[in-house]
């Protein structure tokens, strides 16, 4: 029996390799081209072992592994693989530093022995856990408790767990004490169910669009030469990365992407059941970019991705908020930050601004949008960095003096004011600043003037602005505004950004002082980022003034 299981294993390795690699490629002067090999054992797939005094190799496999004398042997011809520069296994020494192949954690062996094929299809590997019925446990009551969801998702999740206990002959009759298997991430599961987005895009465009993803995550994938995959005890998967490329992440798994899903399902299970780290991901013809994406993102196994379809926030001057589908993040147990947005758009006019995308990604978001029959897009409109007047930094009459001019006014400073009390006698007084308007003078003092003056320069139709010196540069601005009748309105002032379908994508909030009616003028005392201060000034004629 063990012959025969030996023999089919060759006879799928070979099937393989004819599919991967034509009768012609195999010819002598077909494979000179290859320039670029890259072995399949890498730091991904082993771990370093010291040496210790009085140690030989079999007994450290036997100890480490907790394998038969058997399976030891078989484990020994790895070794001798991963250590190639050893010329006498026999010979090692205290200190000398060995590869080993890294070992299969027992959960996720037991799974391939009991469901090779749920473990090789599915799109989270690490998917198991054990769970022992409770008296009183219904499946149902288990997977609505486990995933915290709706009634109506309970049914998917089901198909999941039937897959997962195939000695399971009727999951309405299971009794406490009894071990099944569900999602490990059942809950996410749940709540990540990923709806058609009805973008397509051309076959020959999928690989540079899961390439531009997987580089964006500082991966990288290899579409030249070949990449060997050791099969133990003493096969070989050979790959052409022309045909079948190969997905690197760093700290992540290795992932075969199958495009034209040609690589047989027996051979996928060899693969994913000897290398812990190894995905094989076959594409379906017809296959929504969507789908691709998601399994190519979650078999990483260093992100997470989720369907969110909401407004993401970023930014602090001004703060910006963004429609987006799915966010993508790296899992908690992995160092690093940033995250990853997708959209899937179908025309152009639904791009994020170029101003706005790049904004977010100094803010630590990064939008990636795919659009309908093109692949991944992006707004090419830039913009010009608008001039912001500034008003003196000063308070007080420097601040007024700096906004009046502004506004257009001519403020005479230290001005005498002659005013007529009655029995010819004449008061003379002096106006921090004068402002002479067509509906009568302003007058803008520190000091403040006695109620029987007051009562003169009202009847006379002037207009007195008093400002104290504990008074806020905001509040010196409203006080003006208020005496000179220009509108002011302070306010947390949105801009919309292009939307779907008529429905707004998202918005820039602008907390400021709008002034005037005819030429609005934006009053804020911050720094506006120089990309967005471009875009509101564009394409919403928006004036900005730091004040």
């Amino acid at each position: 029996m063990h012959r025969r299981n030996l023999q089919g294993c060759l006879l799928v390795v070979i099937f393989f390799l004819i599919l991967i690699y034509p009768p012609a490629v195999f010819s002598k002067e077909d494979t000179a081209y290859i320039s670029f090999k890259k072995v399949g054992v890498s730091r991904h797939q082993s771990n370093t072992y010291v040496v210790k005094k009085d140690e030989w190799l079999l007994d450290i496999i036997r100890r480490k592994y907790d394998v038969s004398k058997k399976e030891a042997y078989r484990i020994l011809k790895l070794v001798k693989r991963f250590n190639p520069e050893l010329s006498d296994m026999n010979a090692i020494y205290p200190g000398q530093k060995l590869l080993f192949p890294r070992k299969r954690s027992s959960e996720t062996a037991a799974a391939a022995h009991l469901f090779p094929d749920a473990l090789s299809d599915e799109k989270n590997k690490k998917v198991i856990l054990k769970y022992v019925v409770k008296k009183g446990d219904s499946i149902s009551g288990i997977i609505y408790r486990k995933s915290g969801n709706s009634r109506g998702e309970i049914h998917r999740i089901l198909g999941l767990v039937k897959r997962f206990n195939p000695r399971v002959k009727d999951l309405d009759r299971i009794y406490p004490g009894q071990t099944l298997f569900l999602p490990r991430t059942i809950r996410e599961m749940a709540r990540v169910s990923f709806e058609n987005k009805n973008v397509t895009i051309p076959e020959y465009k999928i690989l540079s669009v899961v390439s531009h993803v997987i580089n964006r995550m500082y991966g990288e994938v290899i579409t030249e030469g070949s990449y060997c995959i050791p099969v133990p005890p003493s096969g070989e998967v050979k790959v052409d990365c022309s045909r079948v490329p190969v997905v690197e992440i760093n700290d992540g798994n290795i992932i075969l992407l199958d495009l034209s899903n040609r690589i047989p399902s027996d051979l996928k299970r060899i693969i994913e059941s000897t290398w812990e780290n190894y995905r094989v991901i076959g594409v379906q013809k017809g296959e929504e970019i969507s789908s691709i994406l998601e399994r190519v993102i979650n078999a990483t196994g260093v992100y997470k991705v989720r369907k969110v379809n909401q407004h993401e926030r970023f930014g602090n001057t001004p703060i910006v908020k963004v429609f987006v589908e799915w966010l993508v993040s790296k899992k908690p147990r992995f160092k690093g930050t940033g995250s990853y947005a997708f959209n899937f758009v179908s025309k152009s006019s639904q791009l994020v601004p170029f101003s706005v995308k790049d904004y977010a990604q100094r803010n630590d978001l990064e939008i990636i949008e795919i659009m309908d029959g093109f692949g991944v897009a992006a707004d090419d409109k830039m913009y010009q960095s608008c001039p912001v007047r500034v008003l003196d930094s000063g308070i007080g009459m420097d601040l007024a003096n700096s906004l009046l001019e502004m506004l257009g006014y001519s403020p005479v400073k230290s001005s005498g004011i002659d005013i007529l009390i009655g029995d010819g006698l004449t008061l003379s007084m002096k106006a921090d600043l004068l402002v002479n308007t067509e509906a009568g003078r302003i007058i803008i003092t520190s000091s403040g003037f006695p109620d029987q003056v007051m009562d003169v320069l009202q009847k006379r139709g002037d207009r007195v602005i008093f400002i104290s010196k504990g008074e806020s540069r905001k509040e010196v601005i409203e006080n003006i505004m208020r005496v000179m009748k220009i509108p002011c309105l302070n306010n947390d002032f949105k801009f919309p950004l292009s939307g779907r379908n008529g429905e707004e994508s998202g918005n820039i909030s602008l907390p400021a002082l709008r002034l005037g009616d005819d030429e609005i003028l934006y009053l804020v005392d911050y720094d506006v980022d120089k990309e967005i201060c471009g875009l509101l000034n564009k394409e919403y004629k928006v004036t900005l003034v730091r004040y």
